[in-house]
C-alpha cells in the first residue's frame, strides 16, 4: 500500500518498492501480474503501469506483450 504522506507520487513509491524487491531477490526473474501488483498497492493499473514504464525506461525490467514483465538480466 501507498503512502498517502510521502511526498512522491504513488507510482514513484510503487517503482521504488518493486526495485527493492528485484534486489533482495524476491522478483528474480517475472514481476507479479499488473492487476496483482494493482491489488497489493490499491492503485489503479494505470498508476502500477507508470511505475513499470519508469523500470523499463530504467532498463531493469522489460515487458514482452501477452507473457508479462520480466527482469533484466545483469552482471
Amino acid at each position: 500500500m501507498v503512502d498517502p504522506r510521502s511526498p512522491l507520487y504513488a507510482w514513484e513509491q510503487i517503482r521504488d518498492a518493486v526495485r527493492l524487491r528485484i534486489d533482495d531477490g524476491t522478483y528474480p526473474d517475472r514481476l507479479p501480474a499488473e492487476v496483482d501488483l494493482s491489488a497489493e498497492f490499491d492503485v489503479s493499473r494505470e498508476t502500477v503501469r507508470k511505475a513499470l514504464k519508469a523500470l523499463i525506461d530504467d532498463g531493469l525490467i522489460v515487458s514482452i506483450r501477452g507473457r508479462g514483465y520480466f527482469v533484466t538480466k545483469r552482471g
